[in-house]
């Protein structure tokens, strides 16, 4: 996770609507949770548990890899969070609120994650949906392939 900060106001939105969240389902609002939520919206990246495990590591307050994935999971249950399998032995996490919908394209040489829109994949999409009798409620879209010249690729060393 590298800090590609966003706006603020959006940070607190996120935190508010997580706060609330919790609220609402009768779960505590630790400072665990609070700071793993601070340092994920506060970063607009991709990122894995074991990432943002590494990124709290210097906190005094040790956070373990099991209090990660249940807060990670509380997040997505929320839809604060998306979770995304990109074809690796972990997922991958982005936070969603405020964020227009994206696809992504996924180097499998570095991990590079492009994300993307284009309108005419979301025509052909719900093109094909009305054509087979379905409503679009929500879709993912990964393509995976290879940097066209790995070998400079600034990206291949910070797997």
């Amino acid at each position: 996770m590298q800090n590609d900060p966003i706006s603020n106001e959006d940070t607190k939105k996120e935190m508010l609507a997580f706060e609330e969240y919790l609220k609402e389902k009768g779960l505590k609002i630790t400072n665990q949770r609070l700071l793993v939520a601070q340092k994920i919206f506060s970063s607009h990246n991709h990122f894995t548990a074991e990432g943002l495990l590494d990124e709290l590591k210097d906190n005094k307050d040790r956070i373990s890899k099991a209090t990660i994935y249940r807060i990670l999971a509380i997040m997505v249950e929320a839809g604060l969070l998306e979770e995304h399998d990109f074809g690796k032995d972990y997922k991958y996490y982005e936070h969603i609120i405020g964020h227009e919908h994206h696809d992504h394209i996924i180097c499998m040489q570095c991990g590079r994650i492009v994300e993307f829109i284009d309108e005419r994949i979301e025509e052909l999409q719900n093109k094909a949906a009305s054509e087979n009798g379905f409503t679009i409620t929500g879709h993912s879209l990964n393509i995976f392939g290879n940097c066209l010249n790995f070998a400079n690729c600034e990206h291949k060393n910070k797997k």
